[in-house]
């Protein structure tokens, strides 16, 4: 292996140096590098090394590594995290996928895993125990070790390529080995996972560790069963709710209708009391009227002895009115005759 140490800002080569590490050393280190880390020796890495210096009289000066010191890798590791998290800050673009609107029925499912996984099969088999008909369109990619952001990158390019509608993109693992899963610390993922066009949704299969990719996505699970009963249960919640809104409905219309059935009846009792007074008002008025009419019939007056004397079709209330050889009608209680106008008084 070989050994160099850079210029932490500018990451100018300041010096190398060529290391062995033989197999006997290897079988006990790396397993404790590992429980330590979560990771194995791999290049890029910061380490701390105990090493023996050996010279070769035809390899010249070598580097043979005894032991390492994992907390200077998990400390380094840690930094790096937070360098990356500031980064995504700065940049306003860490919670913008949470941001996102959760879609309220989400069937078309982008899927990005490994094809072998036990993790996608999982998750297949989970989902295909629902009742809600469910889409899944997988784009493979690898999920983890150095090459995962950069395969996991490129399957989410192909995602918004493929012009399809998703309404969530599911991102999986699980039955591979649990370690090196720092690539979903990886700054160029969790970049382009915070800035999906839809939500994402992580089940990356570990228990223990919250990595940056499962900060900036949309809902981070701990495992791909996990993310399909999720979406399971979301979908029964929004349907639950639909019912227990049709139901709230359905009371609200038939409490209104009987609400407006009993203004009407209040409507119909008061309109048919009016109706009925009014009614009395005007039989009361009739019968007033019946009596006036009665009162100043002239045949009242005509039985009590008086005479109703008429000129041409009027009554004549003053005598001079009329001149000499007027014919004039007198109308008495009981006939009448005609007459002609001799002597006038006034």
């Amino acid at each position: 292996m070989e050994l160099v140490q850079k210029e932490e800002v500018t990451d100018k080569l300041l010096a190398k140096a060529q290391a062995v590490i033989w197999s006997s050393v290897y079988s006990i280190l790396n397993p404790y590098f590992r429980t330590s880390t979560g990771m194995d020796f791999r290049s890029g890495l910061q380490v701390l090394l105990r090493v023996e210096p050996r010279m070769h009289p035809l390899y010249g000066l070598s580097l043979v590594v005894t032991d390492a010191d994992p907390s200077y890798t998990i400390g380094g590791l840690e930094l790096e995290r937070r360098k990356t998290m500031e980064r995504l800050e700065q940049e306003g673009i860490l919670d913008m996928n949470r941001q996102l609107p959760f879609p309220p029925v989400p069937l078309r499912l982008a899927v990005i895993s490994s094809e072998a996984a036990a993790g996608y099969q999982d998750f297949r088999d989970h989902i295909g125990l629902s009742r809600y008909g469910f889409s899944i369109t997988l784009f493979p990619a690898l999920m983890q070790g150095s090459d995962a952001p950069s395969s996991i990158i490129s399957a989410m390019d192909q995602v918004i390529g493929s012009g399809s509608d998703f309404d969530v993109l599911v991102m999986i693992r699980g039955g591979g080995a649990a370690t090196d899963l720092h690539c979903y610390d990886n700054y160029d993922l969790a970049a382009n996972i915070a800035q999906f066009p839809i939500p994402v949704i992580t089940g990356i299969g570990h228990h223990k560790d919250v990595h940056i990719a499962d900060r900036v996505a949309h809902l981070a699970l701990k495992t791909p069963t996990a993310v399909a009963d999720y979406l399971d249960g979301h979908l029964a919640a929004e349907e639950e709710g639909l019912f227990r809104l049709s139901h709230n409905l359905e009371r609200t219309v038939q409490r209104r209708i009987e609400d407006e059935k009993q203004s009407l009846n209040y409507f119909l009792r008061d309109i048919g009391g009016a109706v009925r007074w009014l009614l009395q008002q005007q039989e009361h008025l009739l019968e007033l009227m019946e009596q006036r009419i009665k009162h100043n019939n002239p045949m009242n007056l005509l039985n009590k002895g008086y005479s109703l004397t008429l000129f041409r079709g009027k009554a004549v209330l003053d005598a001079s009115l009329l001149k000499e050889g007027d014919k004039v009608q007198t109308i008495l209680s009981k006939g009448s005759f005609g007459a002609v106008v001799h002597d006038i008084e006034n």
